[in-house]
């Protein structure tokens, strides 16, 4: 549980819900400035409590969607998005016993619906969306953790509307080099801007790409929780 501020008026609890553990240090302290003054943040992770066996269990097969999250120890992790959704959705209805204003699902990953009577911001549709009222289309450049997910994400923006030009760095085994060169890359091709399409990605990893392009540069956890917190 997370509660940044003390006094101030009483206000429903927000749930986080990472795909890896709990609780995220490195995404809650520097986001929920954008919460209303006392807004209290209830963490859940879909790795909380497995062992590295359950966790291994979980890794991506042939044909599988592969996502990347954050252990609990800093430690990146890798797991297939078909096999944690019945996990999520688990978690979702343990937070519908009890009164959340939302929840939000912290990865900008394309899933299925969730059954909630609360509701879940899935942050892939926001972001999508957001993207195409600033820019109408187009061409975007995408990073991702892990070029094995450049493939879902360029699915994902083409539904929206957009062609895409992707490239990968990871936010959480961070390389300053290696977002330094794929920013490089994605600074030569005509995109109109370039999207740090994971959760991971900080403000500190958005001003070193600016520093490498022209081009607009879009964080996702600074877009996605500032449009939440219009649901506070």
């Amino acid at each position: 549980m997370f509660r940044p501020w003390g006094d101030g008026p009483v206000r429903k609890p927000v749930a986080v819900v990472t795909i890896g553990q709990s609780p995220r240090t490195d995404l809650i302290p520097f986001v929920c400035h954008f919460f209303p003054e006392g807004t209290e943040i209830v963490e859940r992770g879909v790795l909380d409590g497995r062992t590295e066996t359950e966790m291994a269990s979980l890794a991506p097969e042939r044909g599988e969607t592969v996502l990347v999250s954050r252990l609990r120890n800093g430690k990146s992790v890798i797991m297939a998005k078909e096999k944690i959704e019945p996990a999520i959705q688990t978690i979702i209805d343990e937070l519908n016993r009890d009164t959340f204003a939302a929840i939000l699902l912290a990865c900008t990953g394309k899933f299925r619906p969730f059954a909630s009577k609360i509701p879940v911001v899935c942050p892939d549709y926001l972001l999508c969306q957001a993207v195409k009222g600033l820019l109408e289309g187009g061409k975007i450049g995408l990073i991702v953790p892990l070029k094995e997910q450049a493939g879902s994400a360029e699915e994902k923006w083409k539904e929206a509307g957009f062609a895409t030009a992707a490239e990968a760095a990871s936010p959480y085994d961070f390389q300053e080099s290696a977002l330094i060169e794929a920013v490089k890359r994605l600074d030569q091709t005509d995109a109109k801007a370039i999207v740090l399409d994971c959760i991971g990605y900080t403000q500190e990893m958005k001003d070193l790409a600016k520093k490498h392009t022209a081009k607009p540069v879009i964080l996702p956890r600074s877009l996605i929780f500032r449009l939440l917190a219009e649901l506070l």
